[in-house]
């Protein structure tokens, strides 16, 4: 990350990542979706929470099992959740060994509803939380929202409370059922192949979709390499680690600790040196 890019990430929570897909795996990303097109489920508009100013006459649409879709259509998404372009905002952000925690693909077509404003600051979350301490940013949970199709401004979509992720208050409800203050809100408009790169902790939702075309963006979740938020019992590779590259593995691996500081193996090296000095 650039100085620019870790003030602006600190400061607002949220950071856009332009041009992160090439107009190829934009093309390939959306070919597959079209594909797999009658996999989409349309939620029951459950997401606005009753808010009046979220409500929409139809749900978003929710799309997973990407990773395990047949050859070419899973490649462009088993390359895009090691991409090389998005994770070293990952290892600034979550320390080396950072986990996939989940991925999905979100559709909204003209009138689907919003999705209340949700996470924050506080109350505090030891996997979704933001600190900064001695030069360096580290966050729990922290997304990607990689768009498919244009985000013009106006038409809704991915929005958020810049710096909420910071917050020492919780947010009271009539915010988050974006009712009230609405002014402090950022809807972020973003061209296809953009990706949003925002810690959980930062109070976001989605506000009602306005566009003449269908929304489609991919929600992938990480955390630290020591933390995982749905693992229970035995830790097994899915059948198709097989066929990823060591990249793509690793980030699927299970939780595990990471020796974070190599000056720390700088000194234990000096130290073992000092000793085997003494015994001679």
């Amino acid at each position: 990350m650039t100085e620019t890019e870790k003030y602006l990430f600190d400061l607002h929570g949220y950071l856009v990542i332009r041009g992160a897909l090439s107009p190829a795996e934009v093309a390939a990303a959306n070919a597959a979706i079209d594909h797999h097109a009658g996999q989409i489920q349309i939620r029951p508009n459950d997401l606005a929470h009753g808010s009046a100013t979220l409500q929409g006459a139809t749900g978003r649409g929710d799309l997973g099992g990407m990773l395990t879709w047949e050859r070419p259509h899973c490649e462009v998404f088993r390359e895009m959740i090691a991409h090389p372009r998005l994770t070293p905002y990952l290892g600034e952000l979550l320390g080396p060994g950072f986990r996939l925690e989940g991925l999905g693909i979100i559709t909204m077509e003209k009138g689907a509803e919003g999705f209340w404003f949700h996470e924050g600051g506080t109350p505090y979350d030891r996997s979704r939380f933001y600190h900064y301490h001695n030069g360096r940013m580290y966050t729990g949970m922290t997304n990607l929202a990689v768009q498919l199709t244009d985000v013009n401004p106006g038409e809704g979509g991915f929005a958020c409370l810049p710096g909420s992720h910071k917050a020492n208050y919780p947010c009271p409800g009539e915010i988050r059922l974006y009712e009230a203050h609405q002014e402090r809100f950022v809807q972020i408009p973003a061209k296809a192949g953009d990706a949003i790169l925002f810690v959980e902790c930062l109070t976001h939702g989605a506000l009602p979709w306005t566009g003449s075309h269908q929304r489609r963006s991919v929600i992938v979740r990480y955390n630290s390499g020591v933390v995982s938020e749905g693992l229970m019992g035995t830790y097994t590779l899915p059948p198709f680690s097989a066929e990823l590259s060591e990249a793509q593995r690793a980030v699927i691996s299970a939780p595990h600790y990471r020796h974070e500081f190599p000056k720390d193996q700088e000194v234990r090296a000096t130290i073992a040196a000092r000793q085997a000095g003494r015994s001679q």
